[in-house]
C-alpha cells in the first residue's frame, strides 16, 4: 500500500498542479454562469487533490464523485476519481473510472496507463500490457515521471519504468502461452 500511495502522490501533485494553474486570478475573467459552473467543478478537483495528498482517499473519491456529476463529459474527474480508487485498492472501480476518461478523451495516455496499472493488480496481464502499449504509444514520455512505477509492480530494488513493465509481461505471456501449448 505505501509503494501506491507514493506512485499516485507523485502524480495527483501534477495533477493538482495543473488544476491550481487553471484556477489562479487571471486565467479566466468571466463571470458568466458557464464560467462559475466550472470554477466549481475545478474547486471540487482541487479540493479532491488535497484530500489524497492527506490519504483521506474514500473522501476524495467522493469530492470526484461530486465534480463527475457536474461534468460527466470530462476526462479529468474520472481520472482523478480512477487514481483514489486505485489507492482504495478499488481496482475493478478505477477501471471503470479510466475507462470512461479514455472514451471522453482518447489521447489520454495517464489514463491508459493507469488502468494498465488496475488490471496489472487485479492479474489481468494481457489488459495490462495493451493499456502500457498504447499509453506509450500517445505519449512516450508515459510513466518516466519521478516514481510513477516504484518499484509498484515488480517489487524489484531497482524502479523499473513503464517500458521495462511492458517487456517484462511481454517476456511473462510468452512464457504462458509455451507452457499452455507445450
Amino acid at each position: 500500500m505505501e509503494r501506491t500511495t507514493n506512485l499516485i502522490m507523485n502524480i495527483l501533485r501534477v495533477i493538482a498542479l495543473a488544476v491550481v494553474v487553471c484556477l489562479s486570478p487571471g486565467c479566466n475573467e468571466q463571470n458568466s454562469p458557464i464560467d462559475q459552473h466550472e470554477k466549481v467543478y475545478r474547486a471540487l478537483l482541487l479540493d479532491g487533490n488535497r484530500l489524497l495528498e492527506k490519504k483521506k482517499y474514500q473522501r476524495a473519491a467522493d469530492l470526484f464523485t461530486e465534480a463527475v456529476s457536474r461534468e460527466p463529459e470530462k476526462a479529468e474527474g474520472y481520472l482523478t476519481r480512477g487514481i483514489a480508487y486505485i489507492c482504495l485498492e478499488q481496482y475493478k472501480k478505477a477501471i471503470v473510472d479510466f475507462t470512461r476518461a479514455i472514451q471522453n478523451d482518447r489521447t489520454l495516455a495517464i489514463a491508459y496507463a493507469n488502468r494498465g496499472i488496475a488490471y496489472d493488480h487485479l492479474g489481468r496481464h494481457r489488459e495490462a500490457l495493451f493499456d502500457y502499449q498504447t499509453a506509450l504509444s500517445i505519449n512516450p514520455e508515459t510513466g518516466k515521471g519521478p516514481g510513477f512505477m516504484e518499484r509498484f509492480l515488480h517489487n524489484k530494488p531497482k524502479t523499473p519504468d513503464l517500458r521495462e513493465r511492458v517487456k517484462f509481461l511481454e517476456e511473462t505471456l510468452k512464457t504462458q502461452q509455451t507452457t499452455e501449448n507445450g
